[in-house]
């Protein structure tokens, strides 16, 4: 179930998939990268805008398209791992206006006075793969005792 709308805040027209949360496992090496799909069941062409908690940790491409009715748009989330990211506090919002011009700029539509006809809230699912990122430490360890033996080289050099 996706997270409660703010008061006044008008209901979701369009239909996402996933349906109620974004989960997204991921390790500490590599970002993890999820689909997500908007779809229009409107009559109306539509405007959609995305956007995250965090734009350090998420990046969202596009982050704002065009929808024609019956159609789907394709937008893809990735997390950018780092430490301390708080599994339970991320979500993604999702707007929507109605965009009857054809030669509409997604970009100038959104504007801080824009009111969406639709607003949907996400709750991101952080799953990390514990695994790797004890790797990760052990691969520290070795980069560390390289460092360390590199360094050992160099003085060495120095004495000759």
């Amino acid at each position: 179930m996706p997270l409660p709308n703010k008061g006044g805040e008008p209901e979701f027209k369009l239909k996402v998939e996933p349906a109620d949360k974004i989960a997204i496992k991921y390790n500490m090496k590599d970002e993890a990268t999820v689909p997500l799909s908007i779809m229009n069941p409107t009559k109306e062409r539509i405007c959609y805008k995305v956007k995250c908690t965090d734009n350090e940790i998420f990046r969202v491409r596009p982050p704002l398209g065009l929808v024609e009715p019956g159609k789907t748009a394709a937008v893809k989330i990735t997390l950018k791992p780092k430490a301390g990211i708080d599994p339970n506090r991320h979500f993604f919002a999702i707007y929507h206006v109605a965009c009857s011009d054809p030669k509409a700029d997604p970009r100038k539509i959104w504007t801080a006075d824009t009111k969406p006809d639709g607003v949907i809230r996400m709750q991101a699912l952080l799953e990390t793969d514990e695994p790797a990122a004890e790797e990760k430490k052990k691969g520290g360890d070795d980069e560390k005792k390289e460092k360390e033996k590199d360094d050992g080289e160099k003085k060495e050099e120095k004495k000759e």
